[in-house]
């Protein structure tokens, strides 16, 4: 195809080649070397949705991105192999559909059952394809915090709404100074 990629460890060695074999001959070619730039957005965007571990609290988990498939008896299994559980708890829609929210919560009754849970699930477990993302729960985690949690989560701190008549001043002003408008 005429390019490659090449993934570094750190950005010092990626620089360092990108130095050093800029313009080299391979096979009478002359090689063009360049920053990914996808590979730097990729970067960011995975650090950014990287999130600090929470220490453990007490024996429940919140699991995400449940699989909306998923029945509480596929979980209560999944997770019984650790230790005996206390509950499982798959919380409903609010519209009446019947469906599940798509987290749950697991219950040990031994912080050490919990914990060994965790350590081993947390990494990589799928449930009908999807990755399930174990966090320690908190105490008081409740269906509305996890809800502000969730959309601050995917949707960042969004912009404070702007009148209609804020928006329209400043297009008029940007066209203004780029000779867009004449008086």
């Amino acid at each position: 195809m005429g390019y490659g990629f090449l993934q570094y460890q750190t950005a010092e060695t990626a620089q360092k080649a990108l130095r050093q074999l800029q313009h080299c001959m391979v096979d009478d070619h002359q090689l063009e070397v360049k920053i990914s730039e996808r590979a730097t957005r990729t970067a960011e965007v995975s650090h950014k949705k990287k999130q600090a571990e929470k220490k453990q609290t007490g024996s429940k988990i919140l699991v995400r991105n449940v699989p909306f498939q998923a029945t509480v008896r596929e979980i209560r299994e999944l997770f019984c192999t650790f230790g005996e559980l206390k509950t499982v708890r798959l919380p409903k829609k609010a519209a009446g559909s019947g469906n599940h929210r798509g987290f749950a919560f697991v219950d040990f009754l031994t912080k050490q059952d919990a914990k060994k849970a965790f350590a081993v699930l947390c990494h990589s477990t799928h449930l009908y394809g999807r990755r399930l993302v174990l966090e320690w729960a908190d105490a008081e985690d409740t269906v509305e915090t996890l809800r502000q949690k969730t959309a601050e989560h995917f949707h960042g701190d969004l912009p404070k709404k702007r009148r209609k008549a804020d928006v329209m001043e400043g297009i008029l002003e940007s066209m203004e100074t780029d000779g867009g408008v004449e008086d």
